[in-house]
């Protein structure tokens, strides 16, 4: 009795370090906070009692063990219900199946009536070894760093509908052979061995669609940034055609000047020195936030905003210190602008004035991005509108992304 009490205790601490570091490989320890010191205790009585109210209560084993597991997952691993739920059964199924080949192993042993006995405590730690072992591979086999976001409920029904089938074969066989093992044990040894087999595959199929998910967000990612430096480059070829014109113009300009000297009307050539000089400082100094990108973005939207009858209002800061790179200046930006030039185009056409105001600054050490144009209706805000793109920056930097529309105005605030 006292060995059976002291095994007990031993294979339910083996359990809770196996689960654990089961949790560990798939639901990620780095989100643990302040609860590794406990969770090891948690699982312990969890386990405990589940084991101890299981000799009286037989299949209502299962069902404490499982709620248990899917409970105190979602509390110390912050992981979802769908995929806390997936992995709990998935661990019950490898800790049933390795505890079930042991069984098997143990009858077609007992079976041969051979004279060396073999103490069930032995077959305890052996199946608890092969659970160990699997842990391992399955260790091998998992890379990580995968967001399960990317499968959706019914994906995640689907990959659990092995793991729940081989929980219901290896109750129904326990139940139904457990007593009568002529000519069944070793059919029944090898369905466990196979359904092992089987929920490896899931964890491998399972880690093909996360990776093949996980490359294919890559793949847009990298699409998603060689568009915006074309957009950046677009947006400077514009500025550099413009000013070409401009130049040309201002090439006639002075010789018209040049000429009107020769001719001693020195007051037609100032009025027309005068105004050149105002059409370059309008065309060249729009706006100067000391931040060569942010001036040409701004500088660009501006001119083209004006083109089409569109005026912009700037209250800007120096960003001369800001942290990001260039290619997510221009697609905060000019996401940002381009939505709000659309919607005040709309606008224009109606007859109606359309202003759009930019804030662009830094203040208490966040970096502050704001939009706010009129709208000609309520806009509908959908991933088509480019505001996805934004909020990727956003989410790399940790910021605040806000949007608010009604039927006169849009705003899109950026924090970060």
């Amino acid at each position: 009795m006292e060995i059976g009490m002291w095994m007990f205790f031993l294979t339910v601490v083996i359990e809770v370090c196996g689960s654990l570091h089961f949790f560990d490989i798939f639901l990620g320890r780095e989100k643990i906070e302040g609860l590794s010191a406990y969770r090891f205790l948690a699982y312990f009585i969890m386990l405990f009692t589940a084991n101890a109210i299981g000799y009286w209560i037989g299949m209502w084993k299962v069902s404490l063990v499982l709620f248990g597991y899917a409970l105190l997952g979602r509390i110390i691993y912050k992981a979802g219900w769908v995929q806390d739920a997936f992995f709990s059964v998935l661990n019950y199924c490898m800790i049933f199946l390795t505890d079930y080949v042991s069984y098997c192993v143990k009858n077609m042993w007992e079976m041969q009536r051979t004279a060396w006995k073999i103490q069930d405590w032995f077959w305890v730690l052996s199946s608890k070894i092969f659970w160990i072992g699997i842990l391992f591979i399955f260790r091998r086999i998992w890379k990580g760093g995968f967001d399960y976001r990317e499968l959706t409920d019914g994906e995640w029904l689907k990959l659990s509908l092995m793991p729940l089938f081989t929980l219901s074969a290896i109750l129904v066989m326990y139940y139904q052979f457990g007593g009568n093992w002529a000519g069944m044990h070793s059919a029944c040894l090898f369905i466990s061995v196979g359904l092992v087999a089987i929920n490896f595959l899931v964890i491998w199929l399972l880690r093909e669609i996360l990776e093949k998910g996980k490359k294919m967000r890559e793949g847009i990612e990298s699409a998603r940034k060689k568009e915006s430096q074309l957009t950046h480059y677009r947006d400077m070829q514009v500025v550099y055609e413009r000013q070409g014109r401009k130049m040309h113009d201002y090439k006639n300009q002075i010789r018209t000047m040049q000429v009107l000297l020769k001719e001693g009307d020195t007051q037609a050539a100032a009025e027309l020195a005068e105004r050149l000089t105002e059409s370059i400082s309008v065309e060249m100094s729009a706006v100067n936030t000391n931040h060569p990108v942010v001036n040409a973005v701004l500088n660009q939207k501006f001119h083209a905003a004006k083109e089409q009858g569109v005026s912009m209002i700037f209250r800007v800061g120096d960003m001369s210190g800001m942290r990001l790179d260039g290619e997510e200046i221009v697609i905060l930006l000019s996401n940002l602008l381009d939505n709000a030039i659309h919607e005040c185009v709309k606008m224009v056409k109606a007859g109606r004035k359309a202003v759009i105001n930019i804030k662009v600054v830094q203040e208490g050490g966040k970096l502050i991005f704001s939009v706010r144009n009129p709208v000609a209706e309520k806009v509908q805000v959908t991933e088509g509108t480019g505001l996805s793109n934004v909020k990727a920056v956003v989410d790399k930097y940790k910021g605040d992304f806000a949007v608010s529309c009604d039927e006169e105005k849009f705003q899109v605030v950026v924090m970060l």
